[in-house]
């Protein structure tokens, strides 16, 4: 059995390329157009790791699925939660550029939400 992916018809137009967005807020070509575009402004110092990040970010069909390589400078309030993972210790954290949030076409480029808390491990 075949799998047929069709983009509804609700989702947006895109004001860069004009072509349909794939999902809320999100065009395959023009945002991931934008993450490789910045792949030489970040990396993680480990060549497999950002391979594989930028692996995720030119295989995203949406806003939230992909992966970025956070630098540990922009966490604060980092606290140790007293608790033990699999193979690590668990902390939590601000975020404090916090994720893609929206498209701000006037500057060209994606607004952050803010502070968010995050899990470190």
């Amino acid at each position: 059995m075949s799998t047929t992916f069709s983009i509804p018809s609700n989702f947006a137009t895109c004001p860069n390329c004009e072509k349909t967005c794939t999902s809320i807020l999100w065009c395959v070509n023009c945002d991931i157009a934008y993450l490789v575009e910045n792949f030489k402004n970040w990396s993680s110092g480990d060549p497999k790791l950002d391979d594989f990040i930028r692996h995720t970010q030119k295989t995203a069909k949406e806003t939230m699925d992909f992966l970025e390589w956070i630098d540990f400078s922009q966490f604060d309030l980092i606290k140790y939660t007293g608790k033990e993972g699999s193979f690590s210790t668990i902390y939590t954290a601000l975020w404090m550029e916090g994720p893609f949030w929206n498209w701000d076409e006037a500057a060209s480029i994606w607004s952050r939400g803010g502070p968010t808390k995050v899990i470190l491990k």
